[in-house]
């Protein structure tokens, strides 16, 4: 497999991992539900992240998902593409 290859396949994975945490937060909200997680969950899934190596400070972007994780650890579909939290149904 060529790096183009290597490339379109990891930038298709992050975004199929970005469309499904969108989908099932707008499912949330189209059942008058919120998508979003309490302050406190937010905060400790943001220092969870902080202190991984895969985090990107200076963009707050996770290398492994590509997500920006200031915004995607406020989802409460969201999850860390290597389990270190997950989702909260």
């Amino acid at each position: 497999m060529s790096l183009r290859d290597d490339i379109k396949k990891d930038i298709l994975l992050k975004l199929k991992g970005l469309s499904e945490t969108i989908t099932d937060s707008v499912g949330e909200i189209s059942k008058g539900n919120s998508a979003f997680c309490s302050p406190s969950d937010t905060a400790n899934r943001i220092n969870l992240c902080k202190s991984c190596p895969e985090f990107i400070a200076s963009t707050t972007q996770c290398k492994r998902c590509g997500c920006f994780m200031s915004a995607k650890t406020r989802l409460k579909h969201g999850s860390c593409p290597i389990g270190k939290w997950g989702k909260i149904l």
